[in-house]
């Protein structure tokens, strides 16, 4: 019981001071070095927190940011976009995904499943590439342009046959995605897949999330990616008025 307590203590002394070194949370909690060090490993097998690959600090994980979402179901990102996500979803029939960034990907933590048998089909909790999905690219394309150069200097990936992995290729979209308000990705994440998404920006600011609508290729046509896009980007809009200029997702 006493390292439930201690990887609980870790636990909250990360949210509230994230990013986070082990040096300064041993400080801040008076434990043993090797005490943090095993509660930290612990914590990140589970999901709880994640380690910065550029700076080796400690930030909250993919399965906090969940469950802190059900619990705070009243209020903040995900009542803001539901009701949003809901009509979208009911007026195009394919499947929106509500997305956040955490470092170098975008994370799911909501979905509007679309009624259709055959749908795209995402548990909360995934992961994708920034530079490989339509979400992760609506965010990339709103970020600053040296955050948006320090991520394509950390490498371009393939996941399919699809993924854009030349920096120029990519550079080039993104100015596009800028321009247009909305990003477009064909199959470059699950093939067979296509998918348009716009970056929520809470008072034209920072992007703390991104919207999506995504489907089979045989129903997401070459000619309804821009009226999807559009329509994506309304609604993007919407949720990013529905939210205070200074909102964050911590």
């Amino acid at each position: 019981m006493r390292s439930v307590t201690t990887a609980l203590q870790v636990l909250e002394a990360v949210a509230v001071n994230q990013p986070v070194g082990l040096s300064a949370l041993t400080r801040t909690l008076g434990l043993p070095k090797t005490t943090v060090q095993r509660s930290l490993a612990t914590l990140a097998e589970s999901g709880w927190i994640e380690q910065q690959t550029d700076t080796g600090r400690w930030q909250v994980g993919v399965r906090a940011f969940v469950v802190g979402s059900a619990v705070g179901a009243r209020g903040g990102l995900r009542s803001a976009a539901l009701p949003t996500m809901r009509e979208l979803g009911a007026e195009v029939g394919e499947t929106v995904h509500l997305m956040v960034p955490a470092g170098r990907e975008v994370v799911l933590v909501e979905r509007i499943d679309s009624p259709q048998p055959v749908r795209a089909v995402a548990p909360l909790g995934a992961r994708g590439p920034l530079h490989a999905t339509s979400n992760g690219k609506a965010v990339l394309a709103a970020l600053p342009q040296e955050e948006r150069d320090a991520y394509i200097a950390g490498g371009l990936h393939a996941v399919t046959p699809h993924t854009i992995t030349d920096p120029d290729r990519l550079r080039t979209e993104l100015r596009g995605i800028a321009e247009s308000g909305f990003s477009v990705c064909q199959e470059e994440v699950e093939e067979g897949v296509v998918s348009v998404g716009a970056a929520i920006r809470p008072g034209h600011g920072r992007p703390i999330a991104s919207l999506s609508i995504s489907g089979p290729k045989s129903r997401m046509s070459p000619e309804l990616l821009t009226p999807y896009g559009e329509k994506v980007r309304l609604a993007a809009e919407v949720i990013s008025g529905a939210l205070p200029a200074d909102a964050e997702v911590r």
